[in-house]
């Protein structure tokens, strides 16, 4: 009974709804081994294993040694004692919250206690407010026995008037109470009930129907850049889709990626979520780059730079080496001219660190031993790396907002990064180093998927203020209208594997919902940023009416969008939702199309036989057939005469009217990936490889200036425009 409570307390799950709604109760065995990883400390397998070394024959570590480690009875008692009695104990809780509508302050106190108290509450944009009360002024909301004493929640009114959205410090003063002289601080975050609604607030049944593209920034072509798309390529993609019509850009992670192995691309997999990706630097836009006097136009710089664009697959090792012996250059300008000078932009500079210099040096003290096999910078050039990635990626938003886009970029937040970056190691107890994040067994990964990226531990994450999610989601919510939280439902779960594997096959690990919602809210309207949350696969119920009711748009994508008979009408596609009709981790259409996609998977081993692979084909035939049908039905296509079979259909006439019927669908937003306008068959990403294919490596085949002067984008374009136009 006490290992169950104790479960409960840590967010342990106990069962579960697949995704072909089947009811699945997780064994005992698994959920007790992902509570040993959360209880065990990492230095318990260090030690081990240099025992291993010094004895050879120690036994290897067995699920009950590792679990009789940590989960003894007068342990289990321990922690349940701290985690379910104590904060009963604690009057002023560290952090507490609620919404703006019904502001109050939370207490624990013994339901006989006889003094009043004195509440003070302050803020940078308010005067600070003074209560003077008693128990009698409070409502009960909770209650405890401890040691035969009844302990309750009360909760304290305030005045809303005085109040608005943000954070503020409490502090607690009992009077006259001998007992309790200390006086009490905590945190009061007072957050609202929706997050940013931008363009489509101005009604409440907001007709306003926006569009526009997504892309892989690392993917855009030009002539003049150094091997790999960015920030000049950016402002340049904005202005183009701006002259189209187009409302937003929506991108890949950003991140910061591990600069001691550029060959692992994978936005996914970043080393802190927090920082940019220095490669996405346009070094021409570079303020110092004009006092260079032409250095890098030099015969020598702009071989490298031929040879690199050159490739249709990124070399990020050779782009990483060209790139920054530029970014070498540049910064020593910087110091010659403006810090050593104390220049205006230096000052600038320096005003960027002071904003966030703690985590900040977390980070490139980190990059500097990740880099020591490449580079030996000091810690300065890549504090300036950041500052100037940060300074192009504000000028692009402000770009696409003069240029008349309603929302202009969407950024993208990874759920989570990889053990050994400065977000996790500068942050080691927060995270259970002893588990990754990933996704039960299922039909499509019938052994399920590790995403090698370490989970929060929701109960140190609760310990520590919630202050590592507030910066996490603050940071990733700059120079953007929008925000797109990839796996949203872990904002509930997250499906933890243990990394030591006696410990079974893992299980879910719930999170502290509610006050993440109210943290995303707040920094949302804050910032002034739509929040998208990708919901694709399995969407517990539970969470799907918080994210409507909170306003974070729900992400939908064509391919899913069917019923047991064919694809789903347009009318029914989500309203509160960005349709997307592709993304980086299924088929492009084109590839859908000619089945090219489940070719290349039975290649890869992916599907495991000839029967299967002609499976489905016959399955997607069938597909295949129901989107036509579904184009006829709305009167986007006619089939020509005497057509025998569906591969003599003219496929950019299937492309125009499948763009044109999906545009014209209920979502408010809507997107085309860039490989989908151009019509591109090959794949951003194939989940489940790794090395076996060249992810997040391909470039797009043609330029922006090439897509401005083909007849064929141009169509898709204004199909596009027309029909969203046409929804309003």
């Amino acid at each position: 009974m006490e290992l169950e409570k104790l479960l409960y307390l840590q967010g342990v799950g106990a069962e579960f709804i697949d995704c072909v709604g089947n009811h699945v109760h997780i064994p005992a065995k698994d959920r007790q081994g992902i509570l040993t990883t959360m209880l065990l400390e990492p230095s318990f397998y260090q030690q081990h294993q240099q025992t291993d070394l010094q004895q050879a024959n120690q036994p290897a570590l067995t699920a009950e040694a590792l679990m009789q480690h940590c989960l003894s009875d007068q342990q289990i008692a321990s922690r349940i004692e701290q985690l379910d009695v104590l904060p009963w104990l604690m009057p002023l809780h560290k952090f507490q919250w609620c919404h703006i509508d019904k502001p109050h302050v939370d207490i624990y106190l013994p339901d006989n206690y006889s003094f009043s108290f004195m509440v003070t509450i302050s803020g940078d944009h308010i005067d600070t407010v003074t209560v003077n009360a008693d128990l009698s002024d409070c409502v009960i909301t909770g209650e405890y026995i401890v040691n035969n004493l009844r302990y309750c929640q009360y909760q304290l009114a305030l005045d809303q008037s005085k109040f608005q959205n943000g954070y503020y410090q409490v502090k607690i003063t009992f009077l006259n109470d001998p007992a309790r002289t200390e006086i009490l601080q905590g945190q009061l975050m007072i957050a609202p009930s929706m997050a940013y609604q931008g363009c489509f607030a101005q009604t409440a049944t907001s007709s306003k129907q926006t569009w526009g593209l997504n892309a892989q920034l690392y993917a855009i072509r030009n002539e003049s850049q150094w091997g790999i798309g960015d920030f000049g390529n950016l402002a340049e993609l904005i202005d183009y889709a701006a002259q189209a019509g187009a409302d937003f850009i929506l991108l890949n992670p950003l991140h910061a990626l591990d600069i001691g192995q550029p060959e692992n691309p994978s936005p996914y997999s970043p080393t802190d979520r927090r920082r940019l990706n220095p490669l996405y630097i346009q070094i021409e836009a570079v303020y110092e780059y004009k006092a260079l006097n032409g250095e890098l136009l030099s015969q020598k710089w702009q071989q490298k730079k031929f040879v690199l664009n050159q490739a249709n697959l990124i070399n990020y090792e050779e782009v990483q080496s060209l790139k920054y012996a530029a970014f070498e250059r540049l910064y020593q300008i910087f110091c010659s001219q403006h810090v050593k000078c104390e220049t205006p932009r230096f000052k600038a500079y320096s005003y960027f660190i002071e904003q966030d210099k703690a985590a900040l040096m977390q980070f490139v003290e980190l990059e500097i031993k990740l880099a020591s096999k490449y580079f030996t910078y000091d810690a300065g050039f890549y504090l300036y790396l950041q500052f100037v990635a940060n300074e192009q990626l504000q000028a692009c938003q402000l770009n696409a907002k003069q240029c008349g886009m309603s929302i202009g970029l969407i950024r993208d937040l990874a759920v989570g990064a990889v053990s050994h970056g400065a977000e996790i190691s500068a942050n080691a107890d927060l995270f259970c180093a002893n588990a990754s994040i990933g996704a039960p067994p299922d039909p499509f990964a019938e052994h399920g998927q590790n995403w090698g990226l370490t989970p929060v531990d929701p109960v140190k994450l609760k310990q520590n203020d919630f202050s590592h999610f507030v910066q996490l989601i603050r940071s990733n919510m700059q120079s953007c209208g929008a925000l797109r939280i990839d796996h949203v439902m872990g904002l509930l779960r997250l499906w933890w594997w243990p990394l030591e594997k006696v410990l079974g096959n893992g299980c879910y690990v719930y999170y502290p919902l509610d006050t993440l919602l109210a943290i995303i809210c707040l920094e949302s309207q804050r910032a002034r940023c739509i929040v998208i949350g990708e919901d694709l696969g399995i969407v517990p119920p539970e969470i799907v009416s918080r994210l409507r009711d909170a306003g974070i748009f729900s992400n939908e994508l064509f391919y899913f969008c069917r019923h047991y008979d064919g694809f789903k009408s347009p009318q029914d596609y989500k309203r509160q939702s960005l349709m997307m009709l592709a993304n980086h981790d299924v088929c492009t259409l084109a590839a859908w199309w000619t089945g090219a996609d489940l070719r290349l998977r039975r290649q890869l081993d992916l599907i495991e036989t000839d029967e299967k692979l002609q499976h489905v084909i016959t399955q997607r035939q069938q597909y295949k057939q129901q989107l036509i049908d579904l184009l006829i039905r709305e009167h986007a296509f006619e089939l020509p005469q005497q057509t025998a079979s569906l591969e003599q259909l003219d496929f950019d006439k299937v492309l125009l009217a499948w763009i044109s019927v999906a545009a014209k669908g209920n979502s408010q937003m809507f997107s085309v990936q860039l490989s989908d306008l151009v019509a591109d068959k090959h794949a951003v990403n194939i989940p489940g490889t790794w090395k076996e294919f060249p992810n997040w490596q391909r470039r797009l085949p043609l330029s922006i200036k090439q897509m401005s002067q083909s007849p064929k984008v141009e169509q898709r374009l204004n199909a596009i425009k027309l029909a969203r136009q046409s929804t309003k």
